[in-house]
């Protein structure tokens, strides 16, 4: 009998679409990040009511950025394995436990450290703490159990 948490998993071969789209996603968020990369046919005309300060124009190239590395996280993080079974289903729920604890006292850590812009780019960056924290140690813990059983074979 099939578990719940297997029914809601996405099929195996989007984890290799999430790993294609994570790489590129990345490279683009951190572009626009540290050097404010914009693509220029992002850029939308008077989207917004002009203000004193800013202009109506509107690029879209760090909202592509963030949402195309989300849907690849999403894609990594919540795909079957190959073979999907109770123990792999166990080590996703200590790693998303893991990952929960993590995100809570890198916001501790994070509210004591930072005060204004770097405040709110440390927040910017902690939202892809869970899931980054969830794939590394579910990924590590899989891997860790791949070696084990090469061992005793």
């Amino acid at each position: 009998m099939k578990s719940m948490l297997s029914k809601i998993l996405l099929p195996h071969r989007f984890q290799w679409i999430g790993w294609a789209l994570f790489v590129p996603s990345a490279v683009l968020a951190f572009m626009t990040l540290s050097f404010e990369f914009e693509f220029e046919w992002l850029e939308i005309a008077n989207i917004r009511k002009p203000g004193i300060f800013s202009n109506s124009d509107e690029n879209f190239t760090n909202e592509t950025a963030v949402i195309l590395l989300f849907i690849s996280l999403f894609l990594i993080a919540f795909t079957k394995e190959k073979k999907e079974d109770e123990y792999i289903q166990k080590i996703r729920l200590d790693s998303i436990l893991f990952a929960t604890y993590g995100y809570f006292i890198l916001n501790v850590i994070g509210t004591l450290l930072f005060y204004g812009f770097d405040y709110f780019s440390f927040i910017l960056l902690n939202m892809y703490s869970i899931p980054l924290l969830f794939i590394a140690r579910f990924r590590w813990v899989m891997y860790r159990q791949r070696q084990s059983l090469d061992l005793i074979l």
